[in-house]
């Protein structure tokens, strides 16, 4: 299923300005190490870090399932089918 991340020009809008906002909230992140900063503060803009790059993900699965799952679901091809069920059953044995 190599299809397109994200069809839609404003789901892809919002991921790239959440990229962005995570790449700053890295970039403090780097900078404030560099700095010695105190280690909890470094921790909680770790979390921003980590958030962003969350909804992100969400974002992207929302995506999927919205346009390329639900195609496949709704496919006369079962291997189409089966391949769906198989990236999602993937994605989520990472964990």
């Amino acid at each position: 299923m190599a299809t397109k991340v994200l069809k839609a020009e404003t789901a892809r809008t919002d991921v790239v300005k959440r990229l962005h906002m995570a790449q700053g909230h890295l970039k403090a992140v780097e900078k404030m190490i560099e700095q010695g900063s105190y280690c909890m503060d470094v921790i909680n803009q770790n979390h921003g870090v980590i958030e962003a790059l969350k909804k992100i993900n969400q974002l992207i699965l929302e995506g999927y399932l919205g346009e390329c799952a639900w195609d496949a679901m709704h496919s006369k091809d079962a291997a189409k089918r089966k391949k769906a069920i198989a990236e999602l059953v993937q994605l989520y044995s990472k964990k």
